[in-house]
């Protein structure tokens, strides 16, 4: 239950930040063409906190998913054995990648925080709120990492957790 709820969150925020980064850029473009005086310095400033949000975000469901980086066409060409292998060792690079950028993601937004950083736009926005997408972002991988780790370890079923032709077309 609790992961359903995660999940809607998830997408539905990421919709929100996308929506309103579109919607950022297309007011930009007819301010730009139309109406040039109405035009702020702010526009591309938000476009950018609501992209990187709403990426940063995606990481989780992709690796819960298993759609996150791997090479699914070298991987379908292994038996089972070794996609099990390689998938474990492409999951525990990822995972200490992820908890590396968590940690320093997290120094940097104490940083942040203590110099008072702000935008250089009107807005004057703090940029704790541009930096925290990485930390944050990060640390919601880390609990689908470990999932799959803890799946792919201890409940290693092959006619499912193979990468199969259907792994390989859809992601093309």
């Amino acid at each position: 239950m609790m992961m359903v709820v995660l999940r809607r969150i998830e997408n539905v925020l990421m919709a929100v930040l996308v929506t309103l980064a579109l919607a950022m850029v297309t007011i930009e473009v007819v301010l730009r063409y139309f109406f040039p005086r109405y035009l702020t310095d702010y526009g591309l400033e938000l476009t950018v906190y609501f992209t990187v949000w709403a990426i940063f975000i995606a990481g989780a469901p992709l690796i819960r998913e298993g759609r996150h980086v791997r090479a699914d066409i070298l991987m379908h060409m292994l038996p089972p054995g070794a996609q099990r292998l390689l998938e474990i060792l492409g999951l525990v690079v990822g995972l200490i990648f992820v908890s590396v950028l968590c940690y320093f993601g997290w120094l940097m937004v104490q940083n942040s925080i203590e110099l008072g950083e702000k935008s250089e736009s009107s807005l004057k926005m703090p940029l704790v709120i541009y930096y925290a997408a990485l930390p944050v972002g990060m640390t919601l991988m880390i609990p689908p990492f470990l999932v799959r780790l803890y799946l792919l370890i201890f409940r290693y079923d092959p006619a499912t957790m193979q990468v199969t032709e259907e792994h390989v077309a859809r992601d093309k």
